[in-house]
């Protein structure tokens, strides 16, 4: 079963949103973008109980939005990620971002965001998505964001929720759906006939975390 994960993407400038929705679209996710505040508020709310993203990459000062008078502003996209969307990949870029008013509304409004400078361009904020989604885990990595590959069988599974416990792991994850369950199941059954050295490990209320193999007694792991 494939479901393809959803990338929140909120740009004031249309360019920009283009060149992204065109990244994530060719590593076959499903972007979401808004060039405005309301709008990203909207496509958040429409997918809270389905498709939830796994990465949200969020433009601090949307000053040329549709609305940029109208007092919306990221701050209400980050503090709806923060609070209902915890399990939400978030990277914050800014012309700013290096003075300390900046990092710490950003930091009100979403404590665990990513901050990443704007003024490196666009292309460097792309190679920093790219490295956060393209993770290795034990013997599983991630492949263009979307598929979780099995390395020693090159067997592949395809469905956002893998994508989301490789990214974040070794952190918990909460799902907030029987659907978004399921397939995490699912995705635990499909490790364990690959003969997957990890795991994923059940902590009850719909937490999830992948675990993979400790170090054996006297050996040290390399840093």
């Amino acid at each position: 079963m494939r479901a393809n994960p959803e990338a929140l993407l909120v740009e004031d400038d249309s360019r920009t949103l283009e060149e992204l929705r065109l990244h994530f679209a060719r590593k076959r996710f499903y972007p979401l973008a808004a060039r405005s505040a309301t709008r990203a508020l909207s496509m958040l709310e429409n997918n809270s109980e389905a498709s939830r993203p796994v990465l949200a990459v969020v433009d601090w000062d949307l000053r040329h939005s549709p609305e940029a008078h109208a007092g919306r502003t990221s701050v209400a996209v980050l503090e709806r990620l923060s609070r209902d969307f915890g399990e939400c990949l978030v990277i914050v870029y800014s012309q700013n971002i290096d003075t300390f008013g900046v990092r710490s509304d950003i930091y009100r409004a979403h404590p665990r965001a990513w901050l990443h400078d704007k003024r490196d361009g666009l292309h460097s904020l792309i190679v920093r998505i790219d490295r956060m989604l393209d993770q290795q885990v034990g013997d599983l990595r991630v492949h263009d964001g979307t598929a979780v590959v099995h390395m020693p069988t090159q067997a592949e599974h395809h469905h956002r929720e893998a994508v989301r416990l490789v990214v974040h792991h070794p952190e918990i994850v909460t799902f907030h759906s029987d659907t978004a369950t399921k397939a995490v199941r699912r995705f635990g059954d499909w490790l364990e006939h690959r003969g997957s050295a990890v795991r994923l490990v059940s902590l009850g209320n719909r937490k999830y975390r992948l675990q993979t193999p400790q170090p054996a007694a006297g050996v040290v792991a390399d840093a």
